[in-house]
């Protein structure tokens, strides 16, 4: 069994996994090796580890690794990977886009993954080749950004009610993150779709629910596409 660690920007989302199949599944806003030490008593089949992070926790989680004896993948660009990373500086890749490139793979073709978290990124994968993308501030960054850089905009949570017209503060700023997040997805995919007319998208990340049903040409929704990255990621070093 593999044991799969997504350390993300505002979560941590946890899974355990029999093969290729997902048997656990959690997520919070912190780790703590009480709750890695309970998964192990549930799971003592787990034997490997593989981790997405952006360095938060590393030392609590090498030293549980090493305690419990369990094989330990931090993913990195020269990482084992199932795919090729062709980027211009690969030290600066993060390891979520690493792992979301390695979660493509399940789908056929050349792959666009938009994923909807802290940040939006756009990730293209052709050939089982990864070639970069674009990154934009996230919805809550968005709105986070009015209020700080502001005197008078107050601090939203986002509320996924579209109004066409804002006719108070609180509803111009909704209306505007919204359409600033819409019109921005549509373009981005019809940009790269000039480009690579075959290219199948992909969606995913925490906030991909707000915009799912409104968006064009979105092929595959898979909320749990990085941590599948992950698993795929350890099957990759099981076979070398």
């Amino acid at each position: 069994m593999n044991l799969v660690i997504d350390i993300g920007n505002t979560n941590t989302k946890i899974a355990v996994f029999n093969k290729n199949q997902m048997i656990e599944y959690t997520s919070s806003q912190t780790l703590d090796s009480y709750s890695l030490d309970k998964l192990l008593i549930e799971f003592p089949e787990i034997t490997d580890v593989c981790v997405s992070n952006n360095h938060i926790y590393s030392e609590e989680i090498s030293r549980f690794t090493e305690r419990r004896g369990l094989k330990l993948i931090n993913v990195k660009h020269d990482s084992n990977l199932p795919i090729i990373i062709n980027y211009k500086t690969p030290k600066t890749l993060g390891s979520d886009r690493i792992a979301l490139a390695a979660g493509s793979l399940q789908y056929p073709g050349d792959k666009l993954i938009i994923d909807l978290g802290t940040c939006i990124t756009y990730d293209l994968v052709l050939d089982n080749q990864y070639l970069g993308g674009q990154i934009s501030l996230g919805i809550n960054m968005r709105l986070d950004a009015l209020n700080s850089y502001t005197a008078n905009l107050p601090k939203l949570d986002f509320v996924n009610s579209y109004n066409f017209i804002g006719i108070t503060t609180k509803m111009s700023i909704l209306t505007g993150i919204y359409d600033s997040i819409y019109f921005e997805l549509n373009n981005v995919i019809e940009k790269y779709k000039s480009r690579y007319p075959n290219v199948i998208v992909i969606l995913t990340g925490s906030d991909s629910v707000i915009v799912k049903k409104i968006l064009k040409n979105i092929n595959f929704i898979n909320p749990y596409l990085l941590i599948e990255g992950l698993n795929y990621i350890i099957a990759n070093n099981e076979k070398t």
